[in-house]
């Protein structure tokens, strides 16, 4: 099959049984996750869900065909996620023997931000007739607004045009978060499909937006920037309020691979603020200047070590009896010194 938008398979109502394995990948996670949640649920609220990752597939790439031909004993039906790491290369037998299994009854829906178009994986769904694969880029603030609006319908509430651009800017233009806050404000409001309750600016406020992807925003930015005297301080402000370590791993590579994608276009001889400021860009209007100072900064070359280096630290963070945490320190220390030497 071909690679599909995402919004299609957000408008779908039922899982294809013709296709085993989905794939969505992309620098966007938050519309990657949203994705991946509604194709979750389409298996029903009873569903067994299995979770395999992609270093299990590697040491064992039987594992998931053979999960796959597996029925539930306690549900009606079974759906299996897999969190794919790095290129996801290294799940690539498993999926060939998924896709060419004789029975496959549950359906396989796999996340990996770093995933790239060129990847072997990427041109082995596209290939297949019982695959399919999805990039989620970052929609544009238009595109974003209307998502609101669909989501607060879908909860019983009717959310106004202004009120529906002042909670994408909250959130930063983060679809799972922004999804969570409708959720919030349905609850704050007591609304329902059968009880419409209509969204003021006074009750987003109220109930005001988590920090998280604030602070990990600027911490990317502080590192990626070169802003070395501002790094312990935000830091420690992301750890006080609960920021994990391996989240910032996670929004850097999916920044680095933007940057690496946008830097392709500006090696070919177009400029970084007529590069970002492209609709193609998926880049959010609020990061648009800082991303623009980082493509100055950040070449193909030292793209590509980042990335290198960014892969290291989560497997670290991953693994039990570890620096992880000093690796990661270490690492954004290394970023930042890196980026202030190039600015």
């Amino acid at each position: 099959m071909k690679s599909v938008k995402p919004h299609d398979l957000e408008r779908q109502t039922r899982l294809d049984p013709a296709v085993r394995f989905t794939l969505l990948t992309g620098p966007d996670e938050a519309t990657m996750e949203a994705v991946a949640h509604h194709l979750i649920g389409l298996a029903g609220k009873d569903a067994e869900r299995l979770d395999l990752s992609g270093s299990q597939l590697s040491q064992d790439p039987s594992l998931l065909a053979a999960e796959a031909a597996s029925m539930s004993l306690f549900s009606p039906s079974r759906v299996i996620k897999v969190e794919l790491s790095g290129s996801g290369d290294d799940s690539l037998a498993a999926v060939e023997a998924l896709l060419a299994a004789d029975t496959a009854i549950n359906p396989v829906i796999a996340t990996g931000a770093s995933v790239t178009a060129k990847s072997k994986l990427v041109k082995l769904v596209e290939g297949a007739g019982n695959a399919v694969a999805a990039i989620c880029y970052q929609p544009d603030r238009r595109a974003l607004v209307g998502i609101a609006m669909g989501a607060a319908q879908e909860q019983g509430l009717r959310l106004g045009n202004a009120e529906a651009q002042l909670l994408v800017d909250l959130v930063s233009g983060d679809q799972a978060l922004m999804r969570r806050e409708i959720e919030k404000i349905a609850l704050y409001l007591d609304a329902a499909a059968d009880r419409q309750r209509q969204v003021t600016a006074a009750d987003i406020a109220a109930l005001g937006a988590a920090t998280h992807e604030e602070d990990v925003s600027e911490c990317i930015n502080v590192a990626l920037g070169g802003k070395v005297r501002e790094l312990p301080d935000m830091l420690s402000t992301a750890a006080a309020v609960g920021v994990a370590e391996i989240r910032i791993i996670r929004a850097l590579g999916i920044r680095a691979m933007q940057l690496a994608r946008l830097r392709a276009e500006v090696d070919a001889g177009a400029h970084p603020a007529t590069v970002v400021a492209a609709k193609s860009s998926g880049v959010f209007w609020k990061e648009r200047d800082a991303v623009t100072a980082q493509l100055h900064i950040w070449d193909s070359v030292r793209v590509a070590r980042l990335m290198t280096r960014l892969l290291d630290c989560e497997r670290a963070l991953k693994a039990s009896g570890t620096a992880g945490a000093v690796l990661f320190r270490k690492l954004m220390t290394d970023i930042a010194h890196q980026a202030a030497r190039a600015r």
